[in-house]
């Protein structure tokens, strides 16, 4: 590979990083891959990535503008130099790319309870502040990490039972559970999808035949009690079940 070659793969390949990452923006499936929070900082690093492609660029074109005006120096080579190692690790640079192309972004279901299993913690905050006022949320408003949160740091939870649920999440059917049972779900991730874990609340339904796995639902009913490995878990008397569209941000952040 010759040197114009290599500099037109580099720049190539920054472009196609800073133009991949742009494009999980604007397409909003950025929301798969990490929290938020970070959202900032990754939009520098694609700032960055078309800004080195951009000054390789303004590069190559200085090198061709010399050559047309028969500045050709000595150090403009146009034979075979470039080694493998640098063939392999720019083939490692541009996989991220490889991957956004031919992978369809979707977040993550019910396929991968196998290998992550479900979790009965949370956290009350990422920065364990603010915990009396994380835990005065309206019943009505409180996401399925809230209930989860409220079972974990609750001592008396029979002050909920009763208590009004509206809470969205995808169908799980969990073999540890009863008939006319299934979990509804919900990951949460602190940094990246990496770090994501499952939390569920139980919900009775009659008709759960009628559900599919991974379908998104909206689940309203009264908050009960339910035991499973040991653990004390919200479980919802289901009064209506509404499928819905996967919401925009998939995952709930603690």
């Amino acid at each position: 590979m010759t040197s114009k070659n290599a500099r037109l793969l580099q720049l190539l390949v920054l472009a196609s990083l800073g133009g991949a990452i742009v494009y999980k923006f604007v397409s909003g499936t950025m929301y798969y891959y990490i929290n938020d929070r970070f959202f900032l900082l990754v939009g520098f690093g694609a700032a960055g990535f078309l800004l080195l492609a951009g000054i390789l660029l303004s590069t190559h074109w200085q090198a061709d503008h010399d050559y047309d005006h028969g500045h050709d120096h000595d150090h403009d080579h146009d034979h075979e130099h470039t080694s493998g190692g640098f063939k392999w690790s720019l083939f490692f640079v541009a996989l991220p790319v490889i991957l956004a192309v031919f992978v369809p972004a979707s977040p993550l279901g019910a396929s991968a309870i196998t290998t992550r299993g479900i979790t009965n913690t949370a956290p009350i905050t990422t920065e364990g502040q603010n915990d009396l006022f994380q835990l005065q949320v309206p019943p009505n408003n409180r996401t399925i990490l809230d209930w989860v949160r409220f079972f974990n740091f609750t001592v008396d939870l029979q002050q909920y039972v009763g208590q009004p649920a509206d809470v969205v999440g995808f169908v799980y059917f969990d073999p540890r559970l009863g008939e006319g049972q299934f979990s509804v779900l919900r990951y949460t991730l602190s940094c990246c999808v990496a770090d994501a874990f499952a939390i569920a609340m139980v919900v009775n339904w009659d008709d759960v035949d009628e559900l599919q796995p991974n379908s998104w639902v909206r689940v309203k009913g009264s908050v009960d009690i339910i035991t499973l490995d040991d653990f004390n878990i919200p479980l919802i008397h289901a009064e209506s079940i509404q499928v819905v569209e996967q919401p925009a941000q998939p995952y709930l952040l603690p």
